[in-house]
């Protein structure tokens, strides 16, 4: 084997390996932009990243159930639980509208309203990887609150899921 042909094998080796890495890497760099353009405000970078409706859907999916799995267990005992339930449910679409919003993302974890999550709660978030497809975010302080990413081709990401702790 000739010289120019291992240094072509070896770049090419090299390549592949930077690649993987980048692959691996990519959605810590997704974090950082994330954390970058919640903290700037910065609206139009993040309806490129955060599928807005998806997370609104899903989270009142969640809900939905958690009240409709209360209300089962309270109306044994009370027979007008399940007129409770009516004024409550009203009420889920503009509390997740609020949360699940630029400002709602910063408060993710932290016990605060939307809009009033600091700088450092941001910056404290952490990612872990469920699978090569999938990873989610979370602040070390509420580790049940999540938001789960998906890999849009090989290096993009986008935040495609929330989990909110239903206690």
């Amino acid at each position: 084997m000739g010289r120019p042909l291992r240094f072509f094998l070896l770049a090419l080796a090299l390549l592949g390996i930077g690649l993987a890495l980048y692959a691996w890497a990519s959605p810590y760099f997704f974090l950082r932009s994330l954390q970058k353009a919640i903290l700037e405000g910065d609206r139009a970078r993040l309806e490129r990243m955060v599928d807005f409706p998806r997370l609104r859907e899903g989270l009142k999916s969640q809900l939905q159930a958690h009240l409709l799995k209360s209300v089962e267990e309270e109306a044994k005992q009370n027979p007008f639980a399940s007129l409770a339930y009516l004024f409550v449910a009203g009420m889920v679409d503009p509390l997740v509208d609020a949360l699940v919003s630029p400002e709602g993302l910063a408060a993710l974890g932290t016990g605060a309203e939307p809009g009033e999550a600091s700088k450092e709660e941001v910056e404290s978030w952490r990612l872990r990887y469920l699978d090569l497809h999938t990873a989610y975010l979370y602040n070390p302080k509420d580790p049940a609150s999540r938001l789960y990413l998906e890999r849009q081709g090989l290096f993009g990401w986008k935040v495609a899921r929330m989990e909110i702790p239903m206690d």
